[in-house]
């Protein structure tokens, strides 16, 4: 009985065994698609080139940031006591005034104001020719009339002169201040002052103090080359009224000394003690 109950327990396993391994085949088995697997390495290629750029995006990154890092630390020494430099103080104008005819130059040498007044007060006084001037020839009321003008263009050279340095000196104390407030910034330690924004700002302000200084440098110039032309200009006629000279001498010398001793020689002759 024992024996027969296991042999159709086997007949049993045979059996189920033998249903099973085709429904496995069924269910269990892999189908290649090589449209799905074209796509799939089509898409794993894509996310590799994403990844490279993704980390050459992170290295520039991070190359920009070390640059950036590096850009903001400040010198490593005291600024304020290793460049800052002494201001040239520019004295004022001072002069004796014994009686009272530079008082308004040296005003003027400060401030700029009144130039021409105390020009006038500290220099001779240019008259004029009136009806002197009748009594001239053509050519000797020309030159007359030159020379009388060219003072007259001096007197408003050292004018101009007066009034630009005056002004100069006077605007010192603002330039001075302006300069030193920039100063002051440049070697600030404060982090705020060391920004991209606020070392540009530096940067235009130290620009445009540097061009109104160049400015007021070219001032001066103008007023000393104003004066150098007319040195030029006197040299010049001095020049010219040498060689008109000489051309009269060469052209008229000659016949006025002809005439002056024509009759010498018979003069000389018939000469007679009486």
């Amino acid at each position: 009985m024992t024996r027969r109950l296991g042999l159709s327990l086997v007949c049993v396993c045979v059996l189920v065994l033998d249903l099973t391994v085709p429904m496995s085949a069924q269910f269990f088995s892999i189908v290649f698609d090589p449209t799905n697997y074209a796509n799939a390495l089509s898409r794993y290629a894509q996310l590799q080139q994403q990844y490279s750029q993704l980390v050459t995006t992170y290295q520039q990154i991070r190359t920009q940031y070390l640059l950036l890092l590096q850009q903001s630390q400040l010198v490593p020494v005291i600024m304020n006591s290793r460049y800052r430099a002494l201001a040239t103080p520019w004295q004022p104008f001072a002069a004796a005034d014994a009686y009272g005819t530079t008082a308004g130059w040296i005003a003027s040498a400060n401030t700029g104001v009144a130039a021409a007044s105390a020009y006038t007060l500290a220099t001779q006084a240019l008259l004029e020719y009136g009806g002197g001037l009748n009594g001239l020839s053509a050519d000797e009321a020309a030159r007359v009339k030159s020379r009388y003008d060219r003072v007259q263009l001096a007197d408003a050279s050292i004018t101009h002169g007066i009034a630009a340095l005056g002004s100069l000196r006077n605007h010192q104390v603002s330039v001075e201040t302006t300069l030193s407030n920039l100063e002051t910034d440049s070697y600030a330690t404060d982090p705020t002052f060391n920004t991209q924004i606020a070392v540009l700002n530096k940067v235009n302000a130290a620009t445009v103090a540097s061009a109104r200084l160049a400015k007021d440098s070219n001032n001066v110039l103008v007023s000393l080359l104003e004066q150098q032309l007319l040195e030029a200009t006197d040299r010049r006629e001095a020049a010219v009224q040498g060689i008109n000279a000489h051309i009269a001498f060469v052209n008229e010398a000659a016949p006025l000394l002809a005439q002056t001793t024509a009759q010498t020689t018979a003069a000389l002759t018939t000469f007679r003690i009486p």
